[in-house]
């Protein structure tokens, strides 16, 4: 047995259809969603907020509807599939932009900020989704000249570039950072993916290598270490087990910990230790028996995340 899960590259050939079905009909839709978006709030940060929330969008389409049912174990091609669904998009977005920009309408508003009012024409849109040539002719022609403002100064040119390269930047990134790629582990014997159980939080690991040494040799000691965490608010570590339906498991840890932002709210930073390690059956019955494992420790002896940022 490997001591660590890899993918076995293979996928279902539905994966294709599945992919070819979202990329007709939800990326086309998410495009136009994002274009009305972007025409009727004006305002260029919430834009680059909305483009990120396209990719993560993007991203959740690919891996539950693309990867999941398709069973895709092989990462370049969920990479290739989570980059040209951005690239659909960002293309339907385009054309239904430069269809808003075409019918542009009356405007509305004040010097500082204001909103055209327009709508889209299906037999224009179909024109200009069908040749590309015009489509990227009139969008030049549009960052030539502009169409908004900031207070009295139209957008164009160099500064317009920048803004929409940013905007496709995040839809893109976002998209392929936070697709799935296989890192769920797959049953090639069952055919299925692996079912996942986040354990209850234990303590921070304070030494990752002799965790992940007493892992790899099927240590039993490896887990004594370990006790429940009972605040929410305390650093913590989080065992992600992952199982089939043959008696195979894997374990991903991660140490979450605390810090306090500008605005004096708790976040965790999260760190992996370690990614779809085997772990053997006597390991994992410790870990899911969580009665087995160290009592959780006394409030009086835990590290509680804001008296560990007023002590530093």
């Amino acid at each position: 047995m490997d001591k660590y899960y890899s993918p076995s590259g293979k996928f279902d050939p539905k994966a294709i259809l599945y992919f070819i079905l979202i990329s007709v009909i939800a990326m086309p839709l998410l495009g136009l969603a994002y274009s009305y978006a972007i025409w009727y709030i004006p305002i260029i940060y919430l834009n680059f907020l909305i483009a990120g929330a396209v990719g993560f969008a993007i991203a959740w389409l690919i891996s539950k509807f693309v990867i999941k049912l398709g069973k895709v174990r092989n990462k370049a091609l969920a990479v290739i599939f989570a980059l040209l669904a951005s690239i659909i998009a960002l293309y339907s977005s385009w054309v239904v932009w430069a269809d808003l920009v075409i019918n542009m309408g009356e405007s509305y508003g004040t010097s500082r900020i204001g909103i055209t009012a327009s709508n889209v024409d299906v037999n224009q849109l179909y024109i200009l989704a069908t040749n590309p040539a015009s489509l990227f002719e009139l969008i030049a022609n549009i960052n030539e000249y502009g169409t908004w403002g900031i207070k009295s100064t139209t957008v164009s040119g160099t500064i317009l570039t920048i803004i929409w390269i940013i905007e496709a930047l995040l839809i893109i990134g976002a998209t392929l950072l936070l697709t799935n790629g296989s890192r769920v582990p797959f049953c090639e014997l069952s055919n299925k993916w692996f079912e996942s159980k986040n354990l209850p939080p234990f303590n921070v690991v304070e030494n990752r290598g002799e965790l992940i040494k007493a892992i790899e040799s099927g240590d039993p000691t490896a887990f004594d270490t370990l006790a429940l965490v009972t605040k929410t608010d305390q650093d913590h570590s989080v065992f992600t087990l992952f199982s089939s339906s043959n008696n195979e498991n894997y374990l991903t840890v991660n140490n979450m910990k605390g810090k306090l932002n500008k605005d004096g709210e708790l976040e965790f930073d999260d760190t992996l230790l370690v990614e779809n390690i085997y772990i053997n059956n006597e390991l994992k019955n410790k870990l899911v028996n969580v009665k087995d494992i160290i009592k959780p420790t006394l409030d009086s002896e835990e590290t509680i995340i804001e008296d560990k940022i007023i002590t530093e």
